[in-house]
């Protein structure tokens, strides 16, 4: 989901706003941070006997969710199903069914919609649901195309039909849209296929060639065990550490943390930067910039912040200097395993903001 520009500095060809010289031997790898630009996001909310305040506890919280969205100009999609395959079945529910950015007061609509209810099966069913909910969606996108092709006219027939394939506009499920679905249960799946199979056919449900634009997340019941008697959610567990998802726990009294950190997977914000070469670990030093207008929230879980050279500059100019906090929950940390620099929990770099990872070389030092 994210396009990664790399580059080592160390030349004398800097941008005239920084001076000073490198130490010899010193690395600066770069990276820019981007997010998906359209993303189609389907909640599978469990309706049993249990589920009355885990749902108030999401429509309470939406706010954590939506911001990463609007703040990163999303164009999203949202739509909610429930766990029950024999009432739903797979079929959206609320009003209006779809969300979208020009949706009035979308967060009450959210917060209405996602209020499923308590009287739905207790044979839970997550996985099958939202695979129900994506073909019936397939299957509408499918009879707009024949509504658009049996429409055209005899002269051009070929062309129009061709283009009824690739221009009939879709509300959901749309061809160039990633896809992102959230479990929100306190008890384990029920389905009868194996959690591979559900990878794999959310992984196709695209088409061919974009495996990679779907990706699954949950609140469940957290795994091995956990304190408030839910039911561990190993198989959802398993089917987001496939596709690259997050999980949190339906255990928590409040989902803003993990209804922020579900956010920031949808729209891709990357975690995890690799440096180029092996490092001297204690020579790493982390500095994130930004443009002179980056908003304030986006800076919030900085250490420090300078914004010296913003003047007399262009207000897109990326002069904000942010030093990250190191260590968690709300900073940086080095992976030895996987020689990469991970920001945890709100120091997540934000979008178009430029990531640069300044050290010596293993073995080498000032």
């Amino acid at each position: 989901m994210l396009l990664l520009a790399v580059s080592v500095v160390g030349c004398e060809c800097r941008p005239p706003n920084l001076v000073g010289t490198l130490p010899p031997d010193v690395r600066v790898d770069t990276y820019t941070q981007q997010a998906a630009s359209k993303i189609d996001v389907l909640w599978v909310v469990d309706n049993s006997g249990s589920m009355a305040p885990r749902q108030e506890n999401i429509a309470r919280n939406f706010s954590s969710f939506i911001t990463e969205f609007t703040r990163n100009s999303i164009d999203y999609r949202i739509a909610v199903t429930t766990t029950d395959i024999f009432k739903e079945a797979g079929r959206f529910v609320g009003t209006p069914k779809i969300l979208s950015p020009t949706t009035p007061n979308v967060a009450t609509a959210f917060a209405n919609n996602v209020k499923v209810g308590i009287n739905g099966s207790p044979f839970e069913v997550g996985l099958e649901a939202a695979r129900m909910s994506l073909d019936l969606q397939a299957q509408a996108n499918a009879a707009s195309v024949m509504q658009c092709q049996a429409a055209c006219p005899t002269t051009g027939q070929a062309t129009c039909r061709a283009n009824c394939e690739t221009n009939t506009v879709f509300q959901f499920l749309r061809r160039d849209a990633y896809l992102y679905l959230i479990f929100v249960t306190d008890e384990e799946d029920r389905s009868s296929q194996d959690v591979r199979y559900f990878y794999r056919y959310f992984e196709t449900v695209k088409g061919v060639g974009n495996d990679g634009t779907v990706t699954t997340a949950a609140i469940m019941g957290d795994t091995p065990s956990n304190t408030c008697g839910a039911t561990p959610g190993t198989r959802y567990k398993a089917l987001s550490d496939l596709t690259g998802g997050e999980v949190g726990s339906i255990c928590d009294t409040n989902f803003s943390t993990t209804l922020g950190k579900l956010a920031r997977n949808a729209v891709g914000l990357k975690r995890k930067f690799a440096l180029q070469a092996k490092p001297n670990i204690q020579t790493i030093q982390v500095r994130l910039r930004y443009p002179c207008n980056v908003p304030a929230d986006q800076t919030a879980a900085c250490a420090s912040i300078d914004r010296t050279k913003c003047e007399g500059n262009p207000a897109d100019s990326m002069n904000v200097v942010c030093t990250p906090r190191q260590g968690a929950p709300d900073g940086w940390e080095y992976e030895e395993g996987g020689n990469l620099v991970y920001f945890a929990g709100e120091s997540v770099p934000g979008l178009s903001g430029q990531i640069e990872l300044q050290y010596y070389e293993e073995g080498k030092g000032p």
